[in-house]
């Protein structure tokens, strides 16, 4: 397995969004954490690609710093269970790339039904990369959001950009990143959440597209805590064939 496909998979599934209502979802929404309040996300992920399978468990505090700022960083530990006889099919373990993502609510209507807000990602190099489970780059991506609420379900649309490796004046693995979400409560103990998204290339040497699909339920297990079960897959170059995560959010 090629380590860059490594490393793109855990920013696919670490640059998750932070807030307690939406996560573990890709796709974010434009709301954020209420001030001075602490969230904590924690996860179990995977993803299954031919021989080989990649497991992490990220840990999410995020904070809210104003009415219309919250801070989330993403840290914790991956493992990877692969075949075959060189570096970047054996098996191996490590932290994560720590990402660490603040997030603004731009604007929202006066009934609140229509939403805009912003996300800013920056993943630091903290994963080995001589083990295959890293690049070694400085990552950043900006994230425009739009959340739309109809009745008990919400619609939530991202657009960002992903570029790749800060330091290269040229772009050589940067990405496009369009996704939409959908929530539906079905009761005050029940979410059902849906997601699709894409990575598309933009690069001079060309690259592949990647699409994304996964569903689930959220349960309110107390006034505090949430878990979330999650399952999907994908398509295109490379991509995984199972993803799978299931999480507990806690509001303190």
């Amino acid at each position: 397995m090629n380590p860059r496909f490594v490393t793109a998979v855990l920013i696919l599934v670490a640059w998750r969004t932070a807030l307690f209502a939406v996560s573990p979802l890709v796709v974010d929404d434009a709301d954020t954490t209420e001030a001075g309040q602490l969230q904590l996300n924690a996860d179990f992920q995977f993803t299954r690609t031919g021989s080989d399978s990649l497991y992490f468990t990220p840990i999410n505090p995020v904070v809210g710093l104003s009415p219309s700022a919250e801070l989330g960083v993403i840290f914790g530990y991956q493992w990877r269970d692969g075949s075959g006889s060189t570096l970047t099919t054996a098996d191996a373990d490590g932290v994560i790339d720590l990402v660490i993502q603040p997030k603004w609510r731009i604007w929202g209507g006066p009934d609140d039904k229509l939403k805009f807000g912003a996300r800013l990602d920056l993943k630091l190099p903290t994963a080995p990369e001589k083990r295959g489970l890293g690049t070694g780059d400085t990552d950043a991506g900006l994230i425009g959001i739009a959340t739309y609420r109809l009745g008990k379900t919400n619609f939530d649309w991202n657009l960002g950009y992903h570029t790749i490796d800060v330091s290269r004046a040229h772009s050589r693995d940067d990405r496009w990143f369009i996704g939409q979400a959908v929530r539906h409560e079905v009761n005050k103990f029940c979410t059902i959440v849906a997601e699709t998204y894409a990575l598309l290339p933009n690069t001079g040497t060309g690259g592949h597209s990647q699409f994304f699909f996964s569903g689930g339920a959220q349960w309110n297990v107390s006034e505090n805590m949430v878990f979330s079960a999650l399952i999907g897959s994908a398509a295109g170059h490379k991509s995984p064939d199972l993803t799978g995560t299931l999480e507990l959010a806690f509001a303190f």
